[in-house]
């Protein structure tokens, strides 16, 4: 044999010795370093940062404040808020962007408590559900809730309007828990519900989206009317942020709110649909949103395959299909990219002359950080923009249990330095006499409407006597429907001296079909997946399994670990 043999044969031996080594190595070390490489793709890919929290002891992220050097706002109001100079530590296990926003929406655990319930009859003909929750329900026993204490006309205590988000109502877990830890503040809240959602119909043209704030200017002109000594506060979430901002900047100093809040706002919604679609995982959450809101269409198909393309709508794959076939059409929108801009609150942050707190999370898989105009908020003395590198869309889960939202207590605190400080906005423009709105006593000619929370189940009607109510009673009792009808005007909340506009109070009890505390639980479990349309609901459950995945295989390997030792081949004798 040669040299130049000899070198062609020298890599096939090596090559040889390299495949009989790779053989030698037991089956069970490969799968261990294939579930290494797993989990760390997936750490990456969705974003944890649990080893960063570990590496700076859990001390958590300082939050980021923007605004103005000579703003009145933060010096006089912000600054004596230790929750926005803290630091946000996000709950260990839930380490991830993607594993809050899955959890809020899932697992959020939110209090339980019964809404009491008015239908607003806006100017157009519009109906929608404004869902209360006094102070003193959660400020006294039980036996004392029961009796339902009224808010007189000439009550002081202030009122805080909830916007909620996209296709969310009331009923949101994130929801539930802004209103009840800010009602246990002292404050009296009601959620604004949009048209169509709260189990209430849509009775004229008119559809909300992300830009239409003619409900919230109605309802907060009304309120300011009704109750006149109470100071108006109003918390933005989401889509529901945007609304409030564009209504903030559109009005000016012609607003008779004291101050606001903005939570996770989209901010520039040309942006947001970009980003939405940028990667798979946002993806997913692009066509999770597409579904709920191909299921809201649904709930309405009469009135959107009389104004839109019912056919578009339900060929929709993304938002931008959606608002291609249906919020343009219905809102007279050229095009999709001229709605966004002319919706998006970030045109609109500069014009707000109310104290406004602004609060986002950097990692928001959602709304993205890309949109959020800086520049704009610290120009405007009125505005402080509160930052936090972790979070995720409206989650902000604090403590090892998980059982608070950061943002809740960072907006109630803020509220709170406000209304104490000399600085809350005061309406500089005379107003009009004639309301905007008026609760009108007309019938809704298509209810009953449901509104199901927590197992408890009201039907929504407008005032009409005792018979018409017993009339429905009996009809729900004909269709199989455990619903129980509050009748008459007596102890409602909002008489003050004239009859009562809708139901109040839903009420949980054995005539509910909950006979038990077992019972009820998953019946609101039940509730929880059956309220949303079942494909949203399997295709956010996937996302919640694939970004707890690695958690899970971790704990199998494990428990599991000796036992597939075991049974896989050792290593060879030597």
């Amino acid at each position: 044999m040669d040299c130049s043999e000899a070198i062609l044969e020298k890599p096939a031996v090596a090559y040889e010795f390299l495949f009989k080594s790779a053989l030698a190595i037991p089956l069970s070390h490969y799968l261990v370093g294939l579930l290494l490489l797993c989990l760390v793709l997936l750490y990456n890919y969705l974003e944890f940062h649990f080893f960063q929290d570990l590496f700076t002891g859990f001390r958590g992220g300082p939050v980021f404040l923007t605004y103005n050097p000579s703003s009145e706002i933060y010096h006089g109001v912000v600054s004596k808020c230790r929750t926005l100079h803290g630091r946000y530590l996000a709950t260990p296990w839930l380490s991830s962007p993607h594993f809050q926003t899955s959890f809020v929406n899932f697992f959020g655990r939110p209090p339980v408590f019964t809404y009491r319930r008015q239908m607003f009859h806006a100017s157009d003909g519009g109906i929608f559900a404004l869902d209360w929750l006094m102070h003193s329900d959660v400020a006294v026993s039980e036996a004392a809730f029961q009796n339902n204490h009224a808010m007189s006309k000439d009550d002081a205590t202030p009122i805080v309007v909830m916007v909620p988000g996209l296709t969310s109502d009331s009923a949101s877990p994130y929801m539930k828990h802004l209103v009840f830890y800010t009602a246990k503040q002292g404050w009296n809240v009601v959620v604004s519900n949009h048209r169509g959602l709260g189990g209430v119909s849509v009775t004229s043209d008119c559809f909300y989206n992300a830009g239409w704030t003619e409900d919230v200017r109605e309802v907060i002109t009304y309120l300011h009317q009704e109750y006149s000594a109470a100071p108006l506060f109003v918390v933005g979430t989401s889509i529901g942020a945007n609304i409030l901002v564009k209504y903030l900047g559109e009005e000016g100093e012609n607003v008779p709110i004291a101050g606001a809040a903005a939570v996770c706002s989209p901010w520039d919604l040309l942006i947001g649909s970009r980003f939405i679609c940028r990667r798979l995982i946002q993806k997913l959450y692009d066509r999770a949103l597409t579904i709920g809101l191909q299921g809201y269409a649904q709930l309405h198909e009469t009135r959107y395959s009389r104004l839109a393309n019912w056919d578009g709508i339900k060929k929709s794959r993304s938002i931008r299909d959606f608002d291609t076939h249906a919020t343009c059409l219905v809102g007279n929108y050229e095009t999709v990219d001229t709605y966004y801009r002319r919706c998006s609150s970030s045109s609109f942050i500069g014009q707000v002359s109310v104290p406004l707190l602004c609060i986002s999370a950097l990692d928001d898989p959602v709304c993205t950080r890309e949109a959020i105009p800086w520049d704009e908020c610290r120009a405007n003395k009125n505005v402080v923009l509160a930052t936090t590198q972790h979070g995720g869309h409206l989650a902000f889960f604090e403590g090892l249990t998980g059982s608070g939202l950061w943002w809740v207590r960072a907006v109630n605190e803020f509220l709170a330095a406000l209304l104490a400080s000399p600085f809350m906005h005061t309406q500089k423009k005379a107003e009009s006499l004639a309301p905007h709105s008026a609760l009108t006593q007309s019938s809704i000619d298509q209810g009953p409407y449901l509104n199901v929370a927590d197992g408890m189940v009201a039907a929504m009607v407008n005032e009409r006597t005792d018979g018409a109510i017993n009339e429905t009673a009996e009809e729900n009792k004909d269709h199989g429907q455990t619903n129980q009808i509050a009748s008459g005007t007596e102890n409602h909340p909002f008489t003050s001296g004239r009859k009562s506009n809708s139901a109040v109070d839903a009420s949980q009890s054995s005539e509910d079909g909950v006979d038990s505390k077992g019972s009820g639980i998953v019946a609101r479990c039940l509730y929880q997946l059956s309220r949303q349309n079942n494909k949203s609901v399997w295709l956010l459950a996937y996302i919640a399994i694939v970004s707890t995945w690695p958690l899970v295989g971790a704990a199998l390997g494990f428990f599991f670990g000796r036992k597939l030792k075991r049974a896989l081949p050792g290593k060879p004798p030597k």
